[in-house]
């Protein structure tokens, strides 16, 4: 495993760059964010134009909570959407919230790293690294959703196995993985109704997890408390797993319970 620090023009971001999961830990460690932090899991992916003033209200009560909590936030890391937004509104008023980037190192590009040079799915074309995060872990994968496993772990570990949400921004197939992952370790989800795809198809389903809280995307107030109720909670050792998968009939996304049974991968 190494560690390095990356140049930006207005600032140095540290960097590892495990190898394997096993090495989570060290890797965590070399971080230097000392003591336990709530964590904040913010997933999420491009901010539909329809939904983007709503969202980035969201994302700026969210970096404010944060900043007042003193919390870690952890998200994708690249230039884009959800994970490009809440660097900016970060550098924009001056947040000082560690906020920590997880994302396959294959497929990322930054300045004095790799650029172009391989054949990626989807062309000859890396995503920059956002350049107002404090810190990054680049992890082992070919596409988006390897990192999953990933950020729950590195939540676990930076929050000591307490106080941690994760936070639901419109999103995905990968964004499912997340909240996968999220149930399985009995970390509750916060889905942002109004931001557009799987946030407002959670909200529409009456039968979600008891772990899943919808609020309103423009409900300032209700999206702190949440947040603030969410990482009081303590996590459990041990909690059945639940799978996420498309409802054919309806093509509405429901969170259905699978008691002993291997999450589904997507």
């Amino acid at each position: 495993m190494r560690t390095q620090r990356i140049s930006f023009p207005d600032r140095q971001t540290l960097c590892v760059f495990p190898t394997e999961r096993s090495n989570l830990a060290q890797a965590v460690s070399e971080l230097h964010l000392k003591g336990r932090h709530p964590v904040i899991v913010l997933i999420g992916g491009q901010i539909d134009e329809q939904q983007a003033e709503v969202t980035r209200r969201a994302i700026q009560t969210i970096s404010r909570t944060a900043e007042d909590m003193n919390a870690v936030v952890i998200c994708g890391g690249t230039d884009t959407g959800v994970m490009a937004e809440i660097g900016q509104i970060r550098q924009q008023n001056g947040y000082k919230f560690p906020l920590v980037g997880v994302t396959p190192e294959e497929l990322v590009a930054w300045p004095g790293g790799p650029r172009s040079t391989k054949f990626l799915w989807w062309g000859k074309q890396r995503w920059q690294l956002e350049p107002h995060y404090s810190h990054f872990i680049l992890v082992p994968g070919s596409q988006f959703g390897d990192e999953s496993p990933w950020i729950v772990d590195a939540a676990t570990l930076l929050s000591k196995a307490h106080k941690s949400v994760t936070i639901l921004i419109n999103g995905g197939e990968v964004s499912r993985k997340d909240i996968e992952l999220s149930l399985e370790n009995g970390r509750p989800v916060i889905a942002l109704s109004r931001t557009g795809r799987l946030a407002d198809e959670l909200a529409m389903e009456p039968d979600r997890h008891k772990l899943i809280t919808v609020v309103p995307a423009n409900s300032e107030q209700r999206l702190v408390e949440s947040i603030q109720a969410a990482i009081s909670m303590t996590e459990k050792s041990h909690v059945p797993r639940f799978n996420i998968r498309e409802k054919v009939t309806s093509g509405t996304y429901v969170i259905q319970q699978e008691m002993n049974s291997v999450i589904g991968r997507s």
